[in-house]
């Protein structure tokens, strides 16, 4: 589980180009917060008022003036009363487009990456999925080793889906707006490139409006992935 730790902090200009262009190269980055560092495996690019499933659809409102802004905020909003969605704001100024952080693999979590698999010191933010590791490795019922095997998955599944990968990342509504090339307390990290051969393209997921559209990106094999669609190689 996990990748590099983080490479130099993204500049402003990674985040000033297309929206699909962007989301693409955050797959591989490093997303860090206080003693947390997720590894980016899969998002979803929506692009601003052009795009029936985009926030921005209907014009700035309290919740989307960010997206309207410069890139390289970032753009934190609450949904289905429950939970919170981290987004990068990228392309020019009043473009509002945004990539959806739809998942991660944990890099550094404050301790071991491994002690995921049950509740670590400090660690609250991780939440019940956490347990599923500690409740796979107590059944009997799979074989030798295959508690161990299951509770691994589960660790490595923490940050699935754009949920739990803010809860992991321990963000809210309070980090809307925050200056994420430095300064602020998240921060985006480069990190090994990503071949093309890497990296699945297909729908996004969970919307009507544009779900035909092609704007959700994965890191092929990677278990943090929300799930398995038909895979489309990248063609740049």
């Amino acid at each position: 589980m996990g990748g590099e730790l983080s490479g130099p902090v993204l500049d402003r200009d990674f985040y000033d180009r297309p929206v699909l262009v962007v989301a693409r190269d955050l797959l591989g980055t490093t997303i860090r917060h206080g003693p947390v560092a997720l590894r980016v495996t899969e998002v979803e690019a929506y692009g601003g008022t052009d795009d029936p499933a985009s926030h921005a659809r209907r014009g700035p409102t309290p919740r989307s003036a960010v997206m309207f802004g410069p890139p390289g905020y970032a753009y934190v909003y609450f949904v289905y009363g429950m939970h919170w969605c981290f987004n990068v704001v990228c392309g020019p100024e009043g473009t509002a487009a945004a990539v959806l952080v739809r998942a991660g693999s944990v890099c550094a979590a404050g301790a071991d990456p491994q002690a995921l698999g049950g509740v670590t010191p400090g660690s609250e933010r991780f939440g019940p999925e956490v347990g599923l590791a500690a409740a796979d490795r107590g059944r009997g019922d799979r074989g030798p080793g295959s508690g161990r095997a299951a509770g691994s998955l589960a660790a490595r599944r923490v940050a699935s889906g754009p949920g739990r990968f803010a809860r992991v990342l321990g963000v809210d509504g309070t980090c809307t707006g925050t200056d994420l090339t430095g300064g602020g307390p998240v921060t985006v990290h480069r990190g090994t490139p990503v071949a093309d051969e890497e990296v699945g393209r297909g729908p996004r997921i969970g919307i009507r409006a544009g779900a035909h559209l092609p704007n959700r990106f994965w890191l092929l094999g990677e278990p943090s992935v929300s799930r398995v669609p038909p895979v489309r190689r990248v063609q740049r």
